[in-house]
């Protein structure tokens, strides 16, 4: 159980007191793409992430005239279900073991005659590692419990 995120938008009450599989998929998406630091684009990704969590019956210019302390509580308790409950626990569903890389005396040799590593591979970004997650719970579901898609969508 989640916490209930109210919001007021042109004079209806609306609220969220879950989240389905197919709504922390689309936040795992938004927040993939969200590599903005300004304000606008944070903005922006914020208004799209509430128009999804209310099942997109709002258009962005509706979420726009939500109030402005509102809005941001109600974004920040969002953030906070999915990052601080669902996807801890979609991290901890596989564990993954941190490769050290242990520095050697010939590492300065090397970097100076350009023998450094190119299979040096980026950070896993958290947000493609917890979509690759959902996509793999969803595939046991569907195997397992004889679930379709859909069903699996619709969960909580």
């Amino acid at each position: 159980m989640i916490p209930e995120i109210e919001v007021t938008c042109r004079g209806e009450r609306l609220f969220i007191n879950s989240v389905t599989v197919e709504q922390y998929k689309k936040y795992i998406s938004l927040m993939e793409k969200n590599d903005t630091e300004k304000f606008s684009g944070v903005m922006f990704f914020n208004k799209k992430i509430m128009q999804e969590m209310f099942g997109n019956e709002l258009s962005l210019a509706a979420v726009g005239e939500i109030d402005a302390v509102e809005f941001l509580t109600a974004i920040k308790t969002v953030h906070f279900i999915m990052q601080n409950i669902v996807a801890e626990k979609m991290l901890n569903i596989v564990e993954v073991e941190q490769v050290e890389k242990e520095a050697s005396a010939f590492d300065d040799y090397d970097r100076e005659n350009g023998y450094e590593d190119e299979d040096e591979q980026p950070e896993e970004n958290q947000w493609k590692v917890c979509g690759e997650i959902v996509d793999r719970v969803v595939k046991i579901a569907i195997r397992l419990l004889k679930n379709s898609y859909s069903q699996c969508m619709k969960e909580n």
